[in-house]
């Protein structure tokens, strides 16, 4: 999608962002507290599947929102900050003088790089850290620590642990979706048969934004298991923290749970794209 060509756009770029990120939240978050359980317990790892019916045997129900506060919080901010700061890069590029549509994928990428890292140091990494420290409990027995407690002990800084790996992820999550986001689309339309002047049928917008977030997921995985492990506290340090993983379980080891973060991205990003596609369009 290109940039907003005023203010009033890159604004409503950012409560649609809002909007799209806070209702998704509600359907992915099981999947998220799945995968975090299955990149940090290998006992949990093997299956998705298996990991959820732990998870549903020890907690119920809520075990799958431990943690929610802050992964609802960062949905929406994450979005919105991702979606606003791409229309404000994009508005940035073309008042350098800059002509995005001779080089589009390149520009495209550029900006959601950018959007990616602000989204990740301003909003995104310490609200993952929170809710990594609360999910940990999921489906262990164990108590889950309040959050007064993490602040007691980490302080506020320390909720910025894993921003390093964070803004990795972030930055290629936007560069990856923001630039296929129209081939992916163009395939859909194709597809399903619809004329370029028409709007896509909301089964095929649907299922391009979900499929241009699976295909990030299996681009960084890798990076995303390193985010999930420091921010726990089982290790420090980027570089570390991949000799660790690849040390105890090889290359397959940065494959940890990507069965439940591909459903979960998929989810989020039809959603978000639905949402966000209409709210702009109107």
């Amino acid at each position: 999608m290109d940039g907003g060509s005023d203010w009033r756009t890159a604004f409503k770029r950012f409560a649609a962002g809002a909007a799209g990120g806070g209702i998704d939240s509600l359907f992915t978050m099981p999947f998220d507290t799945m995968k975090t359980q299955m990149q940090l317990n290998r006992e949990m790892g093997a299956s998705v599947f298996r990991c959820g019916r732990q998870i549903l045997v020890t907690d119920g129900i809520p075990g799958f929102y431990k943690g929610y506060v802050p992964f609802a919080i960062m949905a929406m901010g994450k979005a919105s900050v991702r979606w606003g700061t791409f229309g404000v890069f994009c508005k940035a590029v073309d008042g350098l003088g800059f002509d995005r549509t001779k080089n589009k994928m390149f520009w495209t990428a550029t900006c959601g790089t950018g959007a990616g890292v602000c989204e990740a140091l301003c909003w995104t990494a310490p609200n993952e850290r929170l809710k990594v420290l609360r999910q940990v409990s999921a489906g262990m027995g164990i108590r889950t620590v309040p959050y007064h407690e993490i602040f007691a002990k980490h302080g506020v800084g320390g909720l910025w642990v894993g921003a390093t790996p964070t803004a990795l992820r972030s930055a290629s999550n936007a560069a990856i979706r923001f630039s296929i986001a129209g081939h992916v689309k163009g395939v859909f339309r194709w597809l399903s048969g619809t004329p370029e002047k028409d709007a896509l049928p909301f089964y095929a917008n649907f299922l391009a934004g979900g499929t241009g977030g699976a295909i990030s997921v299996v681009m960084n995985n890798p990076v995303d298991v390193v985010k999930s492990k420091m921010q726990s506290g089982q290790t420090s340090g980027l570089v570390s923290t991949f000799r660790t993983i690849y040390a105890e379980q090889g290359l397959i080891g940065f494959g940890a749970g990507i069965t439940a973060r591909v459903p979960q991205i998929f989810l989020s990003q039809a959603i978000q794209f639905m949402v966000i596609e209409k709210l702009m369009a109107g």
